[in-house]
């Protein structure tokens, strides 16, 4: 990932490890570093790097594979997973959050409406559960495929035809 981040943005992260974490300066990365890319799974796993975060804040935190932070309504009880708690973590730390998914949700609207609140809190605080209905809007931007296109502008992904073709049995 970090090799199309310098020649399409022009901009240099380090990836977080355990001996980056070991070699700065103050002890946190995360404060002494300003670009970082670390794995959800480390982030959300490893109570040394937790309490790093705790300590910091940015202006951008942006997580692709975003649905795997998921949290998981059952009636009236919520299970919320390790990576669902980095998430509340990071949102409460940062200004802006962008969370990146192509995978669609799984059709439950209070599990969307969970992960939905780790952008804004206030307006999901029990949507799914009272039967509210929230504009996603001001939150949310959704392409379809057919709408993506390439830095120069062209169809990213070829335009498909589909055709009724008849064909004689033999």
């Amino acid at each position: 990932m970090e090799d199309e981040l310098v020649p399409k943005f022009g901009i240099e992260f380090r990836i977080l490890t355990n001996d980056l974490i070991d070699s700065t300066k103050s002890g946190n990365p995360f404060n002494d570093i300003p670009l970082l890319v670390a794995s959800v799974d480390k982030l959300a796993r490893d109570e040394r790097v937790q309490g790093m975060l705790a300590e910091a804040s940015w202006d951008l935190v942006i997580v692709d594979e975003a649905h795997k932070m998921a949290a998981h309504v059952n009636g009236r009880k919520i299970n919320y997973t390790k990576r669902y708690r980095l998430g509340q973590m990071l949102s409460a730390r940062t200004r802006n959050m962008l969370l990146l998914t192509a995978t669609p949700h799984n059709g439950k609207e209070g599990d969307f409406q969970e992960f939905m609140k780790l952008l804004d809190p206030d307006l999901f605080e029990g949507g799914a559960r009272d039967g509210t209905s929230v504009d996603l809007s001001t939150l949310m931007r959704r392409l379809q495929k057919e709408e993506l296109l390439t830095f120069e502008g062209k169809p990213l992904f070829p335009i498909r035809e589909a055709r009724t073709v008849q064909v004689e049995l033999t």
